[in-house]
């Protein structure tokens, strides 16, 4: 089976669409039916080890082309040249004018549920592209049920194409948390300029993860009596830096914040495991990988009891609700001065994060090219 995928979630490294795609190519390597994979892009990406020592992995750039001008008029001649069994839009949309069987994973609604979060050079393309995506795509995938109903509820005839294929944890996955005198992990903690005990957050910095009322959290935290303890946010700088940046200048406790950016996956399982807490309070996600991820390192989650989070997460994360900044506060609280509660969570963390596996998702992921073809 040869099949082309849109690849652009591979050009910028460390997002979370970017992970769940370059994972899933990788799982989809296990099996052999997978004859050839080709990556298309108008520009260059990062293929990671396994996907470029694969010979049946090719990599189709076409620079000079932007986002979806390049996605609807140039990967219909792509496909027609090369003659994929089918094509798998990764990134929303399928290439609405090609021909042959086609695949699209909409992450979630956030075009409709939260359009003031989303920058207008993105948000009007995906607007208007969106419902002739739907209706265009053989088969839909999202990666929790909380979407599809979503998709369902929006697009009531696309809820017999839509499949659920969950992410998985990649950092961390079976590792032992982090040891109090590790030497390699207090080199790097101190690479990074962080001390323990710190409250970790990854994600991009944008309005949706809503990261000033974290930071609003953490005030409230220190006034509490919690003193000593960083907050280390990790992500892309997105276009929401520059309102956490203010919130973040204009803190009481802001000499106590550490924003790293992008950190390599290497040093990023490290923190995930080293830290006290992993805090995350976005406000809409299709899945949220991070706090999965921060689960399968073993450490204890307090999340947004909004959109998909609850599913994903289940009983093993502390949900609160992402707007009430006192609950979140008093829920941090809680979890780092009762250790019997977060070891309790922790357990629980490990347990639910178990439940995932990329290879689970790479076999579904199978069956339903093999249906398409």
């Amino acid at each position: 089976m040869r099949v082309a995928y849109d690849a652009r979630p591979l050009i910028e490294q460390g997002t979370g669409i970017g992970r769940y795609v370059r994972c899933l190519l990788e799982a989809l390597l296990e099996f052999e039916e997978m004859q050839e994979l080709l990556l298309c892009s108008p520009r260059e990406i990062h293929k990671g080890s396994l996907l470029g020592r694969d010979p049946r992995v090719r990599e189709l750039v076409q620079k000079g082309w932007k986002g979806n001008v390049w996605l609807q008029v140039v990967v219909p001649f792509l496909l027609g040249r090369h003659r994929p069994d089918l094509f798998h839009g990764t990134l929303f949309l399928p290439s609405i004018l090609a021909r042959g069987p086609s695949v699209a994973n909409i992450y979630d609604l956030t075009v409709y549920r939260y359009p003031e979060t989303m920058e207008a050079r993105n948000k009007w393309p995906l607007k208007m592209l969106l419902p002739l995506a739907v209706s265009r795509a053989d088969r839909i995938v999202t990666l929790s049920e909380f979407t599809k109903r979503e998709i369902g509820e929006r697009w009531p005839d696309a809820m017999s194409k839509i499949e659920v294929i969950p992410g998985a944890p990649y950092l961390s996955s079976g590792a032992q948390p982090c040891g109090a005198s590790g030497e390699e992990a207090d080199k790097t903690l101190e690479r990074y300029g962080i001390r323990r005990p710190y409250l970790l957050y990854v994600g991009t910095m944008e309005p949706r993860k809503n990261v000033v009322q974290l930071l609003k959290a953490f005030e409230l935290v220190d006034a509490m009596g919690v003193k000593d303890t960083q907050l280390v946010l990790v992500g892309h700088e997105g276009w929401g830096l520059r309102e956490v940046r203010r919130a973040w200048e204009s803190s009481p406790v802001g000499s106590s914040i550490r924003y790293l950016g992008y950190v390599p996956d290497e040093d990023l399982g490290l923190l995930y495991r080293c830290a006290d807490l992993f805090v995350y309070l976005s406000l809409y996600e299709g899945f949220g990988l991070p706090p999965v991820e921060a689960m399968a390192a073993g450490t204890c989650v307090v999340a947004s009891d909004r959109a998909s989070l609850p599913e994903s997460l289940g009983e093993a994360a502390v949900l609160v609700d992402p707007t009430d900044v006192e609950a979140v506060a008093g829920s941090i609280f809680q979890c780092l001065r009762d250790e019997d509660m977060r070891m309790e969570r922790v357990e629980k963390g490990l347990q639910q994060s178990e439940s995932y596996s990329w290879h689970k998702s790479a076999e579904k992921t199978l069956a339903l090219y093999k249906e398409l073809c």
